[in-house]
């Protein structure tokens, strides 16, 4: 009965490819323990390092040729695994290179249906496979990454009587510690071997299976996120590779330290077994102490790795919170390195997070977050508060009446730009004008001439008629009215709690009115329940007509009345973005119910955050689907490269598509001379398999982006 080995290591490649300096030296620890007449005994042990395709291709056939049905055959391979667009594995080797389009070359490659035709056409029903490698290409900084994604290693290499052993499932990374003798999975291949550890049931020999069990366990002790796997039917399993010795006072004392070994230490109650059984099986002191220090290893490296995670991690969130999108990739990318699972970041993190939240918020007016916080039900659906009797009789003549007799109060506040009830923002034609309808416009002539109690009167009646109670204007300033005449006139100044609406309200906008409708449905619940601590809440409400320049001379306004404690607004990205500028320098907090940006909740603006999703989130999905999903790779994005919200939509898009392989094709919307049918000429012959549309606020963009579907 023969037992014969052949090693391949490829750790030079050319361009496109990781060198893995490892690798080499894997081949040599194999040999080491193959060769060794007290544990491998083989037979034969051929090494073949940094080998072009050919040379690998003959030395793999003449392994698996003139063997006998008892004999022992055993192939390692220590390199890159490559996946085809098929699924297809192969092994990479020192002359392996990739065409003009990135597509490997597989001339230049071990195909894995090669090996599996040769182990095949072998008389051998003793055949083990062990792969120190992945399938994917994917490099990483400060390990290199020996591949990823699914391939099916059973199907495409497995048979009776074989094994195969991988370092990682495939979809798992497998790393070399660039620093290191030789790579994770391999030096616990090699040590279960060395030591006899792997010889689990302590037989005196070391099948695959236990072999496996033993490897698997101590790398996930030092990557975690790393899973070795095992593919074998029946009799595969039990192939017995080594001996083990059974007697040996070091083995029965690693095992030992085995047992006792917590974390990376070792309980009192272990330390005093320890010590008896050393003693008992004369093991000095040094030896032992060097056993114990192998045994722990892999738990100190896996909490050194934990270490250095949670100092990066601490540095980022001190410096920035929430964390952003590309900080978060970053963060991704150094757990993959560091072969940790989401699990073991999750206990790093939550506790850093939950303590800068608390700072963040302590950090802050209290006050001010509790109003912000319940006043911005974003886009809320107002409710009917008040009931929809109809009106007492001769209520609208009693109304008009007063209008005219202070009409020339109203007048003081036609040029005011920021309002709590002196005059209409919202557009009158937007709601029916019944005959009470003239009692609104006495009420904010009360509320000019600060006669509060008939204000609210006036108000009362008016929003006790149909549509009326849907009037978010009115019931704002109808409980603004509340709020001053709740106390002595003298402190009515300063006893209200005042926060901010803006929003573009005389626009026919159905999205401003809603904002404004779920701010007077929260102040209207606040002032029902007595208010905050006793004081009720007034909201100011300002028209920026979303435009830029109006918005932020209304948010300089509100920034330097210190009776404002907060703001919800503004309506779109643009001109929440240029109003935030101002709130930022003046330390107001604002809120936008309807902004997507990007550029908003981001470290940088510690006073301005919205309430919508970003737009980030929503083009990193898309991009996923149209990869994932419809399987397109190619797309042609039309935008306005002058506006902000779709320039970052198309930056962010475009991002992810080209992390996924795919291929943008850009065209702007809002050139003058803009031609849908030659734009769309242009992607045809690209290759565009998909449209993505991302119009700015204007006209000429929408009818342009029409033209083009």
């Amino acid at each position: 009965m023969a037992k014969v080995a052949l090693l391949i290591g490829v750790s030079d490649y050319r361009d496109g490819f990781t060198r893995l300096p490892a690798a080499k030296k894997d081949i040599e620890a194999i040999q080491e323990v193959l060769e060794n007449p007290k544990i491998g005994c083989f037979d034969d042990v051929k090494l073949l390092a940094n080998p072009d395709a050919q040379p690998m291709r003959e030395a793999i056939e003449i392994l698996f040729s003139d063997l006998q049905k008892d004999d022992l055959v055993l192939l390692y391979f220590s390199g890159h695994g490559i996946k085809d667009d098929s699924g297809n594995l192969y092994f990479a080797t020192c002359d392996t290179r990739k065409n003009n389009k990135g597509e490997l070359l597989t001339a230049t490659a071990v195909q894995a249906s090669f090996v599996h035709n040769i182990m095949n056409r072998s008389r051998s029903k003793r055949q083990v496979l062990i792969l120190d490698c992945c399938f994917s290409g994917a490099f990483a900084n400060g390990l290199n990454a020996k591949s990823d994604r699914f391939v099916d290693i059973r199907n495409q290499l497995g048979g009776e009587g074989r094994a195969i052993l991988t370092s990682s499932s495939s979809t798992q990374y497998s790393f070399e510690e660039q620093g290191s003798d030789i790579s994770t999975y391999t030096r616990y291949i090699v040590e279960g071997l060395e030591t006899g550890a792997a010889d689990k049931d302590e037989d005196a020999w070391i099948s695959v299976d236990e072999l496996h069990e033993y490897a698997q366990a101590k790398v996930q002790e030092v990557a975690p996120a790393m899973k070795p796997e095992i593919y074998a039917i029946k009799e595969g399993y039990k192939i017995q590779i080594a001996q083990a010795p059974i007697d040996n006072p070091k083995l029965i004392y690693r095992k030992e330290v085995e047992y006792w070994a917590q974390n990376d230490e070792i309980s009192v109650d272990g330390r005093k077994a320890l010590n008896l059984l050393r003693d008992r099986l004369g093991i000095t002191p040094e030896e032992a102490t060097r056993i114990e220090d192998e045994v722990l290893q892999p738990f100190r490296q896996y909490k050194e790795k934990l270490h250095q995670y949670e100092e990066i991690f601490r540095e980022k969130i001190q410096s920035e919170y929430p964390i952003k999108d590309k900080t978060r990739a970053d963060l991704k990318r150094f757990q993959d390195i560091l072969q940790l699972t989401d699990g073991d970041i999750a206990v790093i993190e939550k506790p850093l997070i939950d303590d800068k939240k608390i700072k963040t918020i302590i950090n802050w007016p209290v006050l001010r977050i509790m109003i912000l916080a319940i006043s911005c039900i974003a886009i809320a659906r107002f409710l009917p508060i008040i009931g929809e009797d109809e009106p007492p009789k001769g209520i609208a003549e009693k109304c008009s009446r007063y209008s005219q007799k202070n009409v020339a109060q109203a007048n003081n506040y036609k040029n005011v730009k920021i309002v709590y009830g002196e005059k209409f923002i919202l557009k009158q034609d937007n709601y029916i004008k019944t005959d009470n309808h003239v009692c609104k416009k006495a009420g904010t002539i009360a509320f000019a001439s600060k006669e509060y109690d008939k204000s609210m009167e006036f108000f009362d009646y008016y929003l006790n008629q149909k549509p009326n109670p849907n009037d978010p204007e009115a019931l704002i300033y109808r409980n603004n009215a509340l709020a001053y005449q709740k106390d002595n006139p003298d402190d009515q100044k300063d006893n209200p709690l005042k926060i901010a609406v803006s929003s573009p309200t005389i626009k026919e906008s159905d999205e401003s009115k809603e904002v404004l409708r779920g701010v007077a449905h929260a102040q209207d619940e606040i002032n029902k329940k007595g208010g905050i601590n006793g004081r009720l809440l007034q909201v100011a409400i300002a028209n920026d007509d979303d435009d830029k320049s109006k918005a932020k001379e209304i948010a300089k306004l509100l920034v330097e009345n210190p009776q404002i404690l907060g703001v919800v607004g503004h309506f779109s990205s643009g001109v929440t973005l240029a109003a935030g500028g101002v709130y930022e320098q003046g330390k107001l907090v604002a809120i936008s119910p309807t902004s997507t940006s990007v550029e908003i909740s981001t470290s940088d603006n510690l006073y301005l955050f919205r309430t919508a999703i970003s737009d980030e989130e929503t083009a990193i999905y898309l991009a996923d689907y149209m990869i994932s999903t419809l399987k397109k790779k190619k797309v042609a994005i039309f935008f306005n490269n002058e506006n902000k919200y779709s320039q970052a939509f198309r930056y962010v898009f475009g991002r992810s598509i080209k992390n996924n392989r795919g291929e943008i094709f850009t065209y702007n919307l809002s050139k003058s001379n803009f031609q849908p049918a030659k734009e769309l000429q242009k992607a045809y012959k690209q290759g565009v398999e998909a449209l993505l549309l991302i119009p700015g606020a204007g006209n000429q963009d929408k009818e342009n982006a029409i033209e083009v579907i």
